[in-house]
């Protein structure tokens, strides 16, 4: 994700309404003033200081960064529905099964009375269980591509065929036009062979990557109740986050088309999203 600048929260602090009244009023004053050389010049000042002043603020900078990240989660929410919709039932079991688990510790999370300093250790919390929901959402969708493309891959037909091309490169009596193509032709047989025996490896790689996150998920929710640890929760994500990307970095090495239909750095509400399609079905 792009960071924003400068130019962003000066942009932001100007359309802040109450500046944008106060502003058309100093101009508007000028003119009814019939002194408009002498009242917009403070007004460009005050304009000026306002900006600078308000843009640098790191309270105001923190909302605006709060506000353009609810943006974009809002729609990379819109798009949950269709990612699951891509995922087979038995995916689409285990994923809202986690979140199930995830709704039901945060409900008994919230019947306790809660200090403070709790409140901010459980935003924390959701904030934390959100990203790994989304990272094991993703990886579902990376693992269903890789075990669709072993699935289809017809190991047995290339192997019969190798075996072929090898007994006619025995013949003795092969020229050297039909010797090259067949080992052409071989060479990249051997090449997807190889593409596909990596592919089970990652596979198997991946499927071991889905129960680190998944119990990590867990165990986030779970420590609300015994740890209190902020920095608990923020290496956990930590630690699974880059776990996914050395996962999307291997599908990208074997060309395979990224599964994810949003960036990686967005991270919708699932918790609030799940509670939204209970509620809708109830209804």
């Amino acid at each position: 994700m792009a960071e924003l600048g400068i130019g962003d929260y000066v942009k932001a602090a100007f359309k802040v309404p109450y500046n944008v009244i106060l502003l058309v009023g100093g101009l508007l004053g000028g003119i009814v003033s019939l002194h408009p050389a002498i009242v917009w010049p403070f007004v460009a000042a005050g304009e000026i200081l306002y900006l600078a002043t308000m843009s640098t603020l790191p309270r105001f900078q923190a909302v605006v960064r709060a506000m353009h990240d609810a943006r974009r989660a809002g729609a990379a929410g819109d798009l949950v529905p269709q990612l699951i919709g891509r995922l087979n039932s038995s995916r689409v079991q285990r994923f809202e099964q986690v979140r199930r688990r995830c709704l039901d510790l945060q409900r008994s999370l919230a019947s306790e009375e809660q200090s403070a300093a709790d409140g901010i250790l459980e935003v924390q919390q959701v904030q934390g269980v959100n990203k790994l929901l989304w990272v094991f959402l993703r990886t579902l969708m990376q693992e269903q591509t890789l075990a669709g493309f072993c699935t289809t891959m017809p190991r047995k037909e290339l192997e019969e065929t190798m075996r072929k091309i090898e007994a006619a490169l025995a013949q003795p009596n092969l020229t050297e036009a039909m010797k090259e193509a067949h080992q052409e032709n071989l060479q990249v047989l051997r090449l997807r062979l190889e593409n596909l025996r990596r592919a089970e490896e990652n596979l198997e790689a991946i499927s071991v990557r889905l129960v680190r996150v998944e119990n990590s998920i867990m165990l986030i929710q779970e420590q609300a109740l015994t740890r209190r640890d902020p920095a608990f929760v923020e290496s956990e994500v930590k630690s699974v986050t880059e776990g996914l990307q050395s996962v999307e970095e291997m599908m990208r090495s074997m060309d395979f088309p990224q599964a994810d239909a949003v960036s990686s750095d967005v991270t919708p509400d699932l918790l609030r999203l799940a509670d939204s399609s209970r509620e809708a079905q109830k209804s």
